[in-house]
């Protein structure tokens, strides 16, 4: 069986607005217990720092060789910095400090830049990795899929990012994930 879900994403030069993403029956159920269990840890009221850090988790369980990350925007400087991140070393979060969202600025920056989500099959290549270029190379990030965090105005207050250790491109289900 296939469920038919409406994941609003806009496609950077494209007319493309809406697109309906198809997931399988057990691709749904992977995310239905995922958000079953950070229901659980908000109910049971654990601290956020547990909350987010088992989203990054389980979200990295179901794409294997990656990491997820959760960025914020301070803003007062307009810069975002990791939050979440625990598969990441240290230098990792250290890279990912302070930085300018912008066109230049990564998957993550355009996505809070252009409050649209940014899948970036190829970072040692791609023009939205210029200024964090020599990031991806010292972490080996070929791939880098963010989807901005919004608050209740819609506006942009962060990423959620699935960086991998491969090119890749996300299948519908990874964009149902984000």
């Amino acid at each position: 069986m296939i469920y038919e879900f409406s994941l609003l994403i806009v496609y950077k030069d494209t007319n493309i607005t809406a697109l309906d993403v198809p997931i399988s029956a057990d691709e749904y159920e992977n995310i239905s217990k995922i958000q079953q269990q950070v229901l659980e840890q908000l109910a049971s009221d654990q601290p956020s720092s547990v909350i987010l850090n088992s989203l990054c988790i389980l979200a990295e369980s179901l794409l294997p060789n990656s990491v997820a990350s959760i960025m914020m925007l301070d803003k007062k400087s307009s810069l975002i910095s990791v939050i979440c991140a625990p598969s990441s070393p240290k230098a990792g979060h250290d890279a990912l400090t302070n930085l300018q969202p912008g066109p230049h600025g990564d998957s993550c920056g355009n996505a809070v830049f252009h409050n649209n989500a940014q899948f970036v099959r190829n970072a040692f290549e791609d023009p939205r990795w210029q200024d964090l270029r020599q990031v991806a190379y010292d972490f080996n990030l070929w791939s880098c899929w963010s989807m901005p965090i919004r608050d209740k105005n819609k506006q942009a207050i962060g990423p959620f990012a699935l960086s991998s250790f491969e090119h890749r491109t996300p299948a519908p289900f990874h964009k149902k994930l984000l």
